[in-house]
């Protein structure tokens, strides 16, 4: 099996070179591992673009939201992994307007974070579910109309029967894991069903 590439960007080197030891040793490759998004080559050849970017967002709400702009604009169809502890709506409003795949809190254990990227690389989204949305104007600069916004499905929240805690994913996939037990929820002809993920 061929390693995922990803790249990293935070202006938090410790944090990047962490992140990029554990990465490498549980079959990820790091192939860029910078500060600031703009470093992350729009222009790369199509072999060095990463599967997934993991990005420390800013503290400040326009700055993390430049981050994420960026990102969607200059490297479209790469899952964008984002980092906070910001606890405010806005912060999980960006990440659906600017279409990130997770928003996770930067002190998440790496079995989550691993489990994050194993739904994020099947198309799931991972978001909390304990932060209440807002309706912050999203910048026209994105290039999409609010109508376009208002289309898109959100996910579902799903109870795991093992843990209890609930999780957001969106209704793609037959099978979906909960990140904080590792748990599957089959889903078989409406009927649900509970099996440990191996």
């Amino acid at each position: 099996m061929n390693c995922v590439s990803v790249g990293l960007v935070s202006s938090d080197q410790f944090f990047r070179e962490g992140l990029k030891a554990l990465l490498e040793e549980n079959g990820y490759k790091v192939t860029a591992s910078v500060a600031d998004q703009r470093e992350l080559d729009p222009a790369m050849s199509p072999a060095d673009t990463p599967v997934l970017v993991l990005i420390d967002l800013a503290r400040e709400i326009d700055t993390a939201a430049d981050q994420l702009r960026y990102l969607n604009s200059n490297l479209p169809g790469v899952g964008i992994v984002s980092f906070s502890d910001e606890r405010d709506g806005d912060w999980l409003t960006i990440c659906e307007d600017y279409e990130a795949s997770a928003l996770l809190r930067k002190q998440v254990s790496f079995k989550a974070l691993l489990h994050c990227l194993e739904l994020v690389m099947i198309g799931e989204k991972v978001l909390p579910t304990d932060i209440p949305r807002t309706t912050r104007e999203r910048s026209t600069e994105a290039g999409r109309g609010a109508a376009a916004q208002g289309a898109e499905p959100k996910g579902d929240v799903i109870p795991c029967m093992t843990c209890s805690q609930p999780f957001e994913t969106e209704d793609r996939r037959a099978n979906r894991i909960c990140s904080g037990c590792k748990s599957r929820m089959s889903r078989i002809s409406s009927v649900s069903e509970h099996t440990l993920h191996s």
